[in-house]
């Protein structure tokens, strides 16, 4: 199935919506990535800022991929994408594990959709 080629635009449009509010909330930045999110509280709301963030432009941009699934599913494709990028995944590696976590029902997302995903989270995980 044909996705329009407005998804990667809009999709980089709620990440500058989304990279405006994480910037605007007043917390210093992470010096180390080892820092955890309980050692660290000031973390966690960043990253509950962030997850909330994707779960609004994932809705807003994939509504086809968002269908059927709730705040916490589309939640677990940010932090467990996330992860992937952070230990340090290769990016066909990473982008072949989201294709199976955005898939739904027997039906996988086009090329085109699981890349703007990716790129969303891949900045967002960058911010921190």
């Amino acid at each position: 199935m044909q996705r329009p080629a407005v998804l990667l635009p809009a999709a980089l449009v709620v990440l500058a919506v989304a990279t405006a509010a994480c910037q605007s909330d007043g917390a210093e930045p992470e010096s180390t990535a080892a820092t955890s999110s309980v050692a660290n509280p000031g973390t966690a709301t960043i990253d509950q800022v962030k997850a909330g963030s994707f779960v609004i432009g994932f809705r807003g941009a994939f509504p086809g991929l968002a269908e059927g699934r709730n705040d916490a599913a589309i939640t677990a494709i940010f932090t467990e994408t996330c992860a992937d990028i952070r230990s340090g995944e290769p990016e066909d590696a990473a982008t072949s594990a989201l294709t199976e976590r955005l898939g739904t029902a027997g039906t996988a997302p086009a090329p085109a959709e699981t890349q703007a995903v990716y790129q969303m989270v891949a900045a967002m995980c960058a911010q921190q």
